[in-house]
């Protein structure tokens, strides 16, 4: 089975794609701050939908669904 294709999640915010999030703790507030690129190639790739809509919710975005084989997810 190494052609099957299996699904993985982007973040889409308009046009851009999510690639990363930090937290930090300012005068005891915590304050997330999230990276976006217009480069789908450096996105950050979700296995588990149910994180990516967690994540999608908490930024404002939306996810988009992709089909890959393991492979072509790996290189992802």
């Amino acid at each position: 089975m190494p052609n099957k294709e299996y699904p993985y999640y982007f973040i889409k915010l308009g046009k851009l794609y999510y690639v990363n999030e930090s937290c930090r703790n300012v005068k005891r507030k915590e304050i997330s701050s999230y990276e976006f690129t217009n480069d789908e190639l450096v996105a950050f790739p979700f296995d588990t939908q149910s994180i990516a809509k967690q994540t999608a919710d908490e930024c404002g975005g939306y996810i988009v669904v992709r089909n890959a084989t393991f492979e072509d997810y790996i290189s992802q």
